[in-house]
């Protein structure tokens, strides 16, 4: 690749700001007014994010986090619900997706990406290793969840690196399949993750771990970094910007659960994430009412979902109807999902059209 790329360090901020910066950043590189560009993010106060396809209401423990003065907003980004506290890292990639260097194929992209990082974390002394689809472990335990979203021919690719981490606080924060769990099974999903402190027996001052990176990041896609900040641009775009990440519009997604007694619901988790379905069925003319789907997978164009809900509102809820819709709207919209399959969004819908609240493929995590 060969080529200078800017490197911001963005401090701690609030869940809004980082957010619209995220947006703000991906229009300016979109429209050519900055250079592909590496950025260091911290969250002050601490947070939870919902991914772009998720809801508030099925995600987030909301009274708790009220309680706690923990903010919620929404990422631009798919994925999981997270929880960040002050001592959390996030780093992020803007650049082309015809970078040179680059795979076209989302899976080796996402590979390449987290190798930067995995890099970076040997430097630290940490043997760490890419896990498909997109985190990046440490003996078998999870460190860093990454992913992404675009916007035209750029893309934004970024992670999540667990440095101290505060697990019962992100239980109590996040609605989580564990909390009906046994406490022998919460323990076991504690054992799933790891961060910085536990791995090296100390934790190593935040600075030292964003150079570790960075070099990581330089040495695998062949750049130099160079330490920048916010163009004029991009801080008058952000302090707009900041408003509406604000709001109770973008934070809720104007995405309400369907409330019917006909509401029919189910779950199928897949290699790339998990799909929640939930229906609002007219089981007199086998009709799909109204759709919504969420899920912490990574969709390519990120208004995908959206445009299938809207594909099978008032279709037919049998199944080799439901197959001929969907498996013809991936065709039609050219849909992305890592991981992912036309046929496992078929299994999802199946299954809540037959099915009133019961899951398929349920998975202690």
């Amino acid at each position: 690749m060969g080529t200078h790329w800017r490197l911001l360090d963005t401090g701690s901020i609030s869940a809004a700001r980082n957010m619209a910066l995220d947006q703000v950043i991906l229009n300016a590189r979109s429209s050519n007014q900055v250079p592909n560009t590496v950025r260091f993010l911290q969250f002050s106060p601490h947070c939870v994010l919902v991914g772009y396809h998720q809801s508030v209401e099925l995600e987030i423990e909301e009274h708790y986090c009220r309680e706690q003065g923990i903010e919620i907003n929404r990422r631009i980004t798919g994925g999981g619900n997270l929880y960040w506290d002050e001592s959390q890292l996030g780093w992020e990639i803007y650049a082309p997706k015809n970078t040179p260097g680059i795979p076209q194929r989302l899976e080796d992209m996402y590979r390449l990406m987290c190798e930067g990082v995995v890099v970076g974390l040997e430097r630290l002394g940490v043997k760490a290793h890419f896990r498909p689809t997109n985190d990046i472990e440490v003996g078998g335990r999870k460190i860093s969840g990454t992913g992404g979203t675009e916007m035209g021919d750029i893309f934004l690719y970024q992670g999540t690196l667990l440095t101290d981490f505060d697990v019962d606080t992100m239980l109590s924060a996040l609605k989580l399949p564990i909390k009906k769990l046994e406490d022998k099974h919460v323990t076991s999903f504690k054992q799933r993750v790891t961060c910085l402190k536990e791995v090296l027996g100390y934790l190593p001052p935040i600075e030292e771990i964003k150079a570790a990176l960075a070099a990581g990041i330089s040495e695998v896609l062949g750049i130099t970094l160079e330490p920048g900040a916010l163009t004029e641009t991009e801080q008058k775009s952000l302090d707009k910007e900041q408003i509406r990440f604000q709001s109770e519009e973008w934070i809720r997604g104007m995405r309400t659960i369907p409330q019917a007694n006909d509401l029919r619901i189910a779950e199928h988790k897949t290699r790339g994430g998990l799909i929640r379905v939930s229906l609002r069925l007219d089981v007199d003319r086998q009709c799909i009412k109204s759709a919504f789907i969420t899920g912490d997978f990574f969709a390519y164009p990120s208004r995908s979902i959206m445009d299938l809900e809207a594909a099978l509102k008032n279709s037919s809820s049998q199944p080799a109807e439901i197959a001929k819709t969907v498996n013809q709207f991936f065709i039609d919209h050219q849909v992305s999902i890592p991981g992912v399959e036309a046929d496992d969004f078929c299994q999802a819908l199946c299954l809540a059209c037959g099915k009133a609240g019961e899951s398929s493929n349920a998975e202690e995590l």
